[in-house]
């Protein structure tokens, strides 16, 4: 739930940062509808972040790389599918099609980046073996709580960063999900029955 509760906030409050320092056209109303539907999203890849890598060390087998990018893909298809169910449920989100489903997805690829680094924190698995972020983000026993903070949002950060940059150097101009959108997209209306006509 706290995923999913920093992300609407952080998204909402960026852009009333940015309405009030350099674009007054924003509508706040329509940046927080999207923030509930990014922060639910968020909910689905962070509730199955802790079991499916619980899952993944279970056996003691699996090399670090193999759990992080099974995170990846795992998490990152669980915000895919909430990104989608988010589309088809809530109505102030522009239904699902083949043009948002690709952005959904490419989106959806950053974000299990950033679950897949933050597997780098946890140095006990396998003593630490193969885990190169340790040196960056590994959550030593030595380490404060407020430095555990610090190095659990930046290994985050940095894996999303990234698989972003990735996306940013091979995606043609236009295709990926932050790209602007070459045509406003309409957003589903209210059905409310037929209307007369007075031509």
């Amino acid at each position: 739930m706290g995923d999913g509760i920093a992300v609407a906030a952080g998204h909402t409050g960026y852009y009333a940062v940015k309405k009030a320092v350099a674009d007054p056209s924003i509508d706040m109303g329509e940046q927080a509808g999207v923030g509930v539907w990014l922060g639910s999203a968020a909910v689905c890849s962070g509730a199955l972040w802790q079991p499916l890598v619980n899952a993944l060390q279970a056996s003691e087998k699996l090399p670090f790389e193999a759990v992080a990018g099974m995170t990846a893909v795992g998490c990152g298809g669980a915000f895919l599918t909430g990104l989608r169910v988010g589309r088809a449920v809530m109505p102030w989100v522009p239904d699902c099609d083949s043009a948002n489903f690709a952005t959904d997805a490419y989106l959806s690829m950053a974000i299990g980046g950033a679950s897949s680094f933050f597997v780098g924190t946890d140095v006990a698995y396998l003593g630490g073996e193969g885990n190169f972020l340790r040196p960056i983000v590994g959550v030593e026993d030595v380490d404060s709580d407020l430095l555990g903070v610090a190095k659990a949002g930046t290994s985050t950060a940095l894996g999303f960063v990234a698989f972003q940059s990735v996306q940013n150097a091979t995606f043609k101009a236009g295709t990926a999900w932050l790209d602007p959108a070459d045509e406003p997209v309409a957003v589903k209306e209210e059905v409310t029955g037929p209307q007369a006509s007075f031509s």
